[in-house]
């Protein structure tokens, strides 16, 4: 992934912001910036039953990869940290099961799941590719919406209908979001990421439309200075954005995915989760 470096040098950079915590996804856009709202994946009405020793079927051994800041990667010590390792030992924790990681190159880590070097990868896989590899994936327990940046200083509002040059990657899903559904909105394409941000940055854009996740990294980190925010909601839909990251087993392994479905939910509830999120993203991706 060629954002993986950027987002590792803007994580080192990082100093934690304020935070509070919004139930929904409706704010003020004047106070927009100084709240993060923490997603929930989970149905609160679902029954899970706390899976037995036998079923989960000893030590969890979690495949991942540690160059996907702020998921997996390395501090300046080597250590392996990220949203992953800690989500990893957290359910290991409520399992009350030993734990163990191993990083591998990312093309790598099917073959280590189906050689039994792992029994589960943790490294952003989604439900449908799961699928496509005759696998099965747990409840999604994080999604990357998509999201307006704009300066500060402007009054676009993509929710009414204004017009104007908006910049986005091209050939990416965000481009076919926009074109589908913001047709009064002229699209501005580019092969680089980085430079419709830097557009931005300079006025010569309204807005610019990609994943929230790196926008995210950029607005609190040097090189945005400060200019911009994002404005408007989460644009999240599973047909352009994908169903969201998984943690993926073997397709005859269904006691440890409903394992892991079961510590997910319990994470959540406990307030464990929303511990996590605010500690790796603090600007908020929702």
């Amino acid at each position: 992934m060629h954002l993986r470096l950027i987002l590792a040098l803007v994580l080192v950079l990082l100093v934690p912001l304020p935070y509070s915590v919004a139930q929904d996804a409706s704010r003020d856009p004047g106070t927009e910036a100084d709240l993060v709202t923490v997603p929930n994946f989970w149905d609160p009405r679902a029954r899970l039953e706390r899976p037995s020793n036998e079923e989960i079927g000893g030590a969890i051994r979690f495949l991942t990869v540690d160059d996907f800041p702020p998921f997996a990667f390395r501090d300046r010590r080597g250590l392996l940290i990220g949203f992953n390792i800690d989500l990893a030992q957290a359910i290991c924790s409520v399992l009350k099961v030993q734990c163990a990681i191993q990083t591998r190159p990312f093309e790598t880590l099917l073959a280590g799941l189906n050689d039994g070097t792992g029994n589960a990868i943790l490294a952003g896989l989604d439900a449908e590719r799961a699928r496509t590899e005759g696998l099965i994936a747990t409840q999604t327990y994080l999604k990357i919406p998509a999201r307006f940046a704009t300066r500060k200083d402007t009054t676009f509002d993509p929710s009414v209908g204004t017009e104007g040059y908006v910049g986005t990657t091209c050939n990416s899903a965000q481009q076919a979001y926009l074109v589908r559904f913001f047709p009064d909105l002229t699209v501005v394409c580019y092969m680089d990421p980085a430079v419709p941000l830097a557009e931005l940055k300079a006025g010569r854009l309204e807005a610019v439309f990609g994943d929230s996740l790196s926008i995210a990294f950029w607005l609190h980190g040097p090189d945005s200075e400060d200019c911009c925010r994002f404005t408007g909601g989460a644009y999240v839909d599973d047909r352009y954005f994908g169903t969201g990251l998984t943690i993926v087993v073997k397709a005859d392994n269904r006691p440890l995915k409903f394992a892991l479905d079961y510590a997910l939910r319990e994470i959540y509830r406990a307030g464990t989760y929303e511990e996590l999120y605010l500690r790796y993203f603090p600007v908020s991706l929702f």
